[in-house]
């Protein structure tokens, strides 16, 4: 089994990878280690260990047009923020235009209906195989409890996942009687049956328990970001807690999880989302070795080499409903400052534009939301704010010319100089029409779209590595006050948000109470986490309904979405938010559907 399994994966990955370069080929993937060396040995466990976290930023696929589907930053990016109304995600290719506009939901076959399943499942099956032979490795006995802790946070997250998308939501659990998923938790994938809400929740309660037992005896510390640990269990034991409602549990989760970890400052939340900082609890190991094209990064961070030059990337951009309920509360708000957004086109220099501007097609292209080359002012616009809020150590120039840098392409098609854009430069009206045209004839010349998040940001001359947020305190303290507000602990959850947000603002001060601080604390989580993964999955959490508002010519009341994604989906939409269990664990797994046909 384990050996199957590692094999379908790396052939996979093998399948994925040469549509693009063999170099990635050159070094097998950590995670293809025997039976025998699992249970031979504390390395060889520990090698196993790492190839289950290794398996959350490997590619799954040979899809190119769809990125490879290269874990969990792609299961964040496309399940928990492109169906979501705060995320505009308008370069996306085909089928991943159709998940965005919750097309997928209701299907059975395709990609987008079976990777989630393959996902989690992968994960879980990774597990399984290492527990099984965990409690007779010999060595260190408190290593041995490590792993072991490691393995089953491993294996509870892999069934999170699952729910998040296959799973009813508390309030269609039907008193946990809801079929849901198949359970397993030893080596094998065998025909099995759908088990109740209950089960899974009971599954992943124990998993977590046994973990945090077995961290707490061994009083080992892990030395790798990408491991879980005690902290990490806590954290995702929380969103668990949270789903099912169970609320102190989930303060308590949430709270412990984040010692040690204190909000980062304002500085540091826009010095780049790529590199992780003292709030990251855990995150991806640089892989350069593994992914180049079809890292994350390349595609998804504002700067990736693919990320918004063509159609089947998106460097992704906020909406403008979400966004501007945010400024006009507080417009020093530092997230705010990773948007393109109407406020800032006049930031450099004073061109005349308003608001409204940004609703004329003459400035905004409408099949793209782009903003980028239609009009020469804009444009200048556009690159001082982008060379403006890049962060330190990485290139100026690398959002607007995906990995080019003005002298390069200046070089290469006009063959003379022209200094980078400045204050002083562009307000030249002859200099703003050289620097357009020079956009313009550049290979790799990106587009902008309203909205355009510069949050995420990657090394674009590696093809986009990057390390990505996978849980980090600012989660865990919006956690911590959300359940805090759900058993009427008002004090708590302002006590939440003023410790947050007093790291992103100056003047914050929450006093709210009841409804007014529930819906404050489902605001600002919108806002923090934009990208990260959890906007859809709050929204079905919260049980209400999402509606996406499109862009409207000359209408500066409407959104930023296209007309393709326009939509609004209450509560019940698609037997509650779940994705339909893929047709090929149907067509295999005979005695699902010998359940679901009754």
């Amino acid at each position: 089994m384990n050996k199957i399994i590692k094999r379908l994966l790396a052939s996979t990955l093998a399948v994925g990878m040469t549509a693009c370069s063999s170099d990635y080929l050159e070094q097998p993937p950590i995670d293809l280690v025997s039976d025998d060396a699992i249970g031979n040995s504390v390395e060889g466990a520990r090698a196993a260990l790492y190839g289950i976290c290794e398996s959350m930023f490997i590619s799954y696929g040979a899809d190119y047009t769809e990125r490879f589907g290269n874990g969990e930053a792609y299961f964040q990016t496309f399940y928990g923020d492109a169906p979501s109304p705060d995320a505009a995600f308008t370069l996306l290719y085909g089928s991943q235009k159709e998940l965005q506009a919750w097309a997928w939901m209701t299907r059975d076959t395709g990609n987008f209906s079976r990777y989630a399943w393959m996902y989690g499942y992968n994960i879980i099956n990774q597990a399984n195989v290492l527990l099984a032979a965990i409690d007779g490795v010999p060595g260190d006995p408190a290593e041995v409890k490590f792993i072991k802790a490691q393995a089953l946070t491993m294996r509870a997250h892999g069934y999170i996942r699952l729910m998040q998308v296959y799973g009813p939501r508390y309030e269609d659990r039907d008193n946990g009687n809801a079929l849901c998923l198949v359970l397993r938790t030893t080596p094998g994938s065998d025909p099995a049956p759908l088990v109740t809400y209950n089960e899974v929740m009971a599954q992943i309660y124990k998993d977590f328990e046994d973990a945090i037992a077995l961290y707490n005896e061994s009083g080992k510390s892990r030395t790798k970001g990408f491991e879980p640990d005690i902290n990490v269990a806590k954290g995702l034991y929380s969103r668990i807690l949270l789903m099912n409602h169970d609320w102190a549990k989930a303060e308590q989760m949430a709270r412990e999880a984040r010692e040690g970890y204190p909000i980062m400052s304002a500085a540091d939340y826009i010095a780049g989302f790529g590199t992780a900082n003292s709030e990251w609890l855990w995150y991806n190991d640089y892989n350069k070795t593994y992914n180049g094209y079809n890292s994350w990064g390349a595609s998804y961070s504002c700067n990736g080499a693919y990320a918004t030059a063509y159609d089947w990337a998106g460097g992704g951009a906020i909406s403008w409903k979400l966004y501007k309920e945010i400024f006009n509360r507080n417009q020093g708000d530092v997230r705010c400052e990773l948007y393109w957004t109407p406020d800032k086109a006049n930031l450099h220099v004073d061109y005349g534009f308003e608001e409204k501007d940004f609703w004329d097609s003459g400035v905004v292209y409408p099949e793209r939301m782009n903003m980028f080359l239609v009009d020469p002012y804009m444009t200048a616009s556009i690159a001082l704010w982008a060379m403006d809020i890049t962060p330190e150590g990485y290139d100026k120039t690398s959002m607007l010319l995906d990995g080019y840098s003005i002298p390069d392409i200046v070089s290469a098609v006009t063959g003379g100089a022209l200094e980078a854009p400045d204050a002083v430069n562009c307000q030249n009206p002859q200099y703003v029409q050289t620097l357009a045209s020079v956009f313009a004839g550049a290979l790799g010349a990106t587009r902008v779209q309203f909205g355009q998040q510069a949050k995420f940001w990657s090394d674009a001359a590696a093809m986009g590595d990057a390390q990505h947020p996978f849980l980090r305190a600012g989660e865990l303290i919006l956690t911590e006050a959300e359940a805090a507000a759900e058993q009427n602990k008002d004090d708590v959850a302002q006590n939440c948000l003023n410790e947050l947000n007093s790291n992103r603002m100056s003047n914050y001060t929450c006093s709210l109470t009841g409804d007014a601080l529930k819906e404050e604390i489902r605001l600002y989580r919108r806002m923090e986490l934009w990208g990260e993964g959890d906007s859809w999955f709050s929204f079905k959490r919260w049980n209400v309904t999402a509606k996406r508002e499109i862009w409207k010519e000359y209408d500066p009341t409407s959104n930023n979405f296209l007309p393709a994604y326009e939509g609004t989906y209450d509560p019940s939409y698609s037997n509650g938010w779940r994705y339909e269990i893929p047709k090929s664990e149907k067509d295999y797994n005979n005695i699902i559907n010998s359940q679901l046909n009754k």
